[in-house]
């Protein structure tokens, strides 16, 4: 989107992506999405078209910004200066929402813009569009979290050794770490949703149904790689992968699995599943971010620069949030709509299991065989072929050189030329010639 000054630069790490997003200088556009999210999915019912349109004007009016982030105009207009100045608190917190006027201002014309263009409250297509994103977003809510784990647990895939692949010892392990972790959330869900201390028994009771799911899903997961699986555990490094791949993985789908039975039968605040909601859409943002700005193109330059990072991200944010607002106002429910995402991410996430490690170990594969290979034998090698080379070359010189002496050492005055009858003796009787000594 845009291009960095220096052609080379180190990998963002996703701690960092974090504090540049959460960066005092830019927070008053985090809660400007905020307040504006809110404002809007109120409306959504009266004003649905309208709605729809300030969400999709609003990703496009950060998208532009995002585009345009490295001049030092939008820098200046868009965050703040490092200088707190001498107000008082309360001032310089108003007054900093002055950054957010650019945006806001592109997002009001592409609304006019809309429209006047589209038809106005009559449009019949722009809300079941934006709706339709909620598809794409809760794909790529697996997506992302895979990009970023694997970029993160990818450490150890060049140590390529022989290792003893253990299937039951590894299987175990999993399932006693992926429905511990079960146990545990299902124990604190119900002990916050009753508001009352639990014990185990009366919490295993409780959420029998939950575990009994999660097991099932699990099981799902582990047949399904059970190929993959074995094929990596011949290798350390990708033993280790594997192993913790498996192990995130699984925890991310009984952790959607959960949102889904918290929500068919526990019957959660709307409150409470906003602030859920908005947690895993705040992760979603940052992975996919993340993986935009640690994406090179040809040149070796960003994809994406990191003064990009915030805009895209908000971006993202508001058409996150305009597809949910559209759902919810079709399903009449935030309840409905939530569910029917989790269940696309889950499925998302299963089938992303079995592609991410055969991508893994072609990659541990290549690395492998580059590290095989001994540079400084080739090195020699074509060494010892140039000097043998340089030597033939010399032999042949040398013999073109002998070839060229055709004549003896005596000089030929090529003026006079040279008579053959000299040395030689004529006697006046005609007899025989006879050639002097």
């Amino acid at each position: 989107m845009s291009e960095d000054s220096e052609s080379q630069f180190e990998q963002i790490g996703i701690i960092q992506l974090i504090k540049n997003m959460l960066s005092p200088r830019t927070l008053p556009h985090i809660i400007m999405i905020a307040l504006i999210s809110i404002i809007l999915l109120f409306l959504v019912e009266s004003h649905e078209v309208f709605v729809a349109m300030a969400f999709i004007s609003l990703a496009i009016s950060y998208t532009i910004v995002a585009s345009l982030s490295n001049k030092v105009i939008i820098q200046n207009l868009t965050k703040l200066p490092e200088e707190n100045g001498d107000a008082k608190l309360i001032v310089r917190f108003l007054f900093s929402f002055r950054i957010t006027i650019v945006p806001i201002l592109i997002a009001s014309t592409i609304v006019g813009i809309l429209w006047s263009g589209l038809g106005g409250s009559s449009n019949p297509w722009i809300s079941p569009m934006l709706a339709s994103l909620f598809i794409v977003w809760s794909i790529a809510q697996a997506a992302s979290f895979r990009t970023g784990m694997v970029e993160w647990l990818a450490n150890g895939l060049g140590d390529a050794k022989l290792h003893t692949y253990k299937e039951k010892a590894s299987t175990a392990s999993q399932f006693a770490i992926v429905q511990s972790f079960a146990f545990v959330i299902i124990w604190v869900g119900q002990m916050v949703t009753d508001s009352e201390k639990m014990n185990f028994q009366d919490a295993f009771l409780g959420g029998i149904a939950f575990l009994a799911i999660s097991f099932i899903l699990q099981a799902i997961t582990m047949w399904l790689t059970r190929d993959e699986r074995e094929s990596a555990g011949n290798e350390k490094g990708l033993a280790g992968f594997s192993f913790k791949w498996m192990i995130v993985a699984q925890l991310f789908i009984t952790w959607h699995a959960f949102s889904i039975y918290r929500r068919w039968q526990m019957n959660p605040s709307e409150v409470s599943t906003l602030i859920e909601e908005g947690i895993l859409m705040a992760f979603t943002v940052i992975f996919a971010v993340w993986s935009l700005t640690t994406f090179t193109v040809r040149d070796g330059k960003r994809l994406v620069s990191e003064n990009a990072s915030l805009p895209l991200g908000i971006s993202f944010g508001y058409a996150y949030a305009g597809s949910v607002a559209m759902l919810t106002g079709t399903f009449d429910s935030l309840r409905e709509v939530m569910i029917f995402g989790h269940i696309l991410t889950i499925c998302a996430m299963i089938l992303l299991l079995r592609p991410t490690l055969r991508t893994s170990r072609i990659s541990s594969d290549i690395f492998a065989t580059a590290k095989s290979i001994d540079i400084s034998d080739k090195d020699e090698k074509e060494d010892a072929k140039e000097g043998t080379e340089e030597k033939s070359k010399d032999d042949e010189e040398e013999s073109a050189d002998e070839e060229e002496v055709w004549q003896e050492d005596e000089q030929v005055n090529w003026e006079e030329g040279k008579d053959i009858s000299d040395g030689t003796e004529w006697k006046e009787d005609d007899s025989d010639v006879e050639i002097a000594d």
